[in-house]
């Protein structure tokens, strides 16, 4: 029987072994490498979505803090959402953080709901993914009655530099903004269409530094220290492009202090003039030409003055006539009717009214006074706020005064004068910022009051009634 040798078939039977062993350990090591890529990229992905999820959450949430700012500020469109003081506004087209791109969809769903649609995009692939997050946001605070009492800071307004704001007055969309200083732009037009946030869409640079305004029409009258144009008329029947049209040179040095405008007539208060005209009456018969009409002098400052009817209310430095009442029957020779003698001896400086009722800052004291008969005027009733008084006005129904104080806190104070013998503090509010408010106007359209202050970024702040 022949022998038959084993050992070059376990010789085969190793290789083949070793082929196998090396084929099996290169396909788990593909698996290995596969699944632990796969993995990767599947956590990337993952990862990714999950952070889309919260960035379109996040845009929800923060069109809800816009709504609650002001429900007007949610205005159809497409934005980006951007953030300043902690408090999101909508902003461009887009936003973008890091490689994902959101976009906010706000679009009217009926009377006071809105359908808010926030989109996340970002590339994924070849491609690009996105997720989608849907709400409604309704108008619920509309079913608040807003009132005075209930008084709010509703926005701001920023004018270019750091210079402040000092005396504003206001008539329909917008308030018009003068800052005491010669550096400009020192005449800002503000849009308060949105009172939670007003917009500058004019500017203007006036010689002399500018110390009041007053509105009428298409021009604005603004008071000024400079001792040849006391007063200046400014063009703004375009509110983005005011011009200044002409200037009035008045008798004197006084320096302008206040401006009222009554009819066809302008009414200019100035600083202590040596026995010219602290009272200038002008005219303007044409747009670029002003003519004086009349005058009156004591000798004091006058600082501000009210017009109605027959009768011009001064607030002056007298110390016992802080109240003149001058006739203005014969404008061309003016005569004094009464003065008042308010208690004390600091200056009564500033002034405003509605028909025969009329309201004067003196200190810290805002004092009512009627004057049923025009010239015969009587102190109806006071009460002491809790800073000097920079500037007053009253709202058209005679409910409300608002004044603007020299304190650190509670700047703008609202005082119920529904009973006139005796007003009342009804709520004092504080600036968001360090600052002085030093000027404010009612504004009949929006029921809201603008004012001037010395908030670098906040020129212009706005107040309005409030819910409970």
């Amino acid at each position: 029987m022949p022998k038959v040798s084993l050992h070059t078939n376990q010789t085969g039977i190793s290789l083949v072994e070793v082929l196998l062993a090396v084929l099996l350990f290169g396909l788990m090591v593909t698996a290995i490498t596969g699944a632990l890529l796969y993995g990767r990229t599947s956590t990337n992905m993952s990862g990714n979505r999950q952070r889309a999820n919260m960035l379109a959450e996040e845009g929800v949430e923060a069109v809800r803090n816009v709504r609650d700012a002001s429900y007007s500020n949610l205005t159809d469109g497409t934005f980006g959402l951007t953030k300043t003081s902690n408090q999101w506004a909508l902003s461009g087209s887009s936003d973008t953080t890091d490689a994902f791109t959101r976009q906010t969809v706000v679009s009217s769903t009926g009377t006071n709901r809105k359908l808010i649609t926030s989109t996340v995009s970002w590339p994924q692939g070849a491609g690009t993914a996105q997720t989608s997050v849907t709400t409604e946001l309704t108008n619920w605070m509309s079913s608040f009655v807003k009132s005075w009492p209930n008084g709010l800071y509703a926005g701001s307004g920023d004018a270019s530099g750091t210079v402040a704001g000092y005396k504003v007055a206001t008539v329909g969309n917008y308030a018009y903004l003068v800052r005491n200083s010669s550096t400009g732009p020192n005449f800002i037009v503000f849009n308060v269409s949105n009172p939670s946030s007003p917009t500058v869409v004019g500017s203007l640079t006036l010689t002399g530094v500018p110390t009041n305004i007053a509105v009428s029409g298409n021009y604005a009258f603004v008071s000024n220290t400079s001792d040849t144009t006391e007063l200046q008329v400014v063009n703004i029947a375009t509110p983005a492009t005011p011009a200044l049209v002409t200037s009035y040179n008045a008798a004197g040095a006084g320096d302008g202090r206040g401006v009222y405008v009554y009819g066809a007539n302008i009414y200019l208060t100035r600083s202590a003039n040596g026995g010219s005209d602290e009272l200038v009456i002008l005219n303007m018969p044409t747009s670029t030409t002003i003519a004086r009409v009349g005058g009156y002098s004591l000798n004091v400052t006058m600082y501000e003055v009210y017009v109605s009817g027959t009768a011009a209310y001064v607030a002056t430095s007298s110390d016992t006539q802080e109240i003149l009442v001058v006739n203005l029957s014969v404008l061309s020779l003016l005569t004094l009717g009464t003065s008042i003698n308010l208690p004390g001896t600091t200056d009564a400086t500033t002034i405003d009214g509605v028909g025969n009722n009329i309201v004067v800052g003196q200190g810290t004291a805002l004092h009512t006074i009627s004057s049923l008969i025009g010239l015969i005027p009587v102190l109806s009733g006071s009460t002491a706020l809790s800073s000097t008084i920079n500037d007053v006005t009253l709202n058209n129904s005679l409910t409300y005064a608002f004044a603007a104080v020299a304190g650190s806190t509670n700047q703008f104070q609202i005082i119920n004068t529904n009973t006139w013998t005796a007003p009342v503090l009804s709520k004092a509010i504080t600036l968001p910022a360090t600052g002085v408010l030093t000027g404010v106007d009612y504004n009949s359209t929006y029921d809201i009051v603008p004012g001037a202050s010395s908030m670098s970024t906040r020129e212009l702040a706005v107040f309005a009634p409030g819910t409970p």
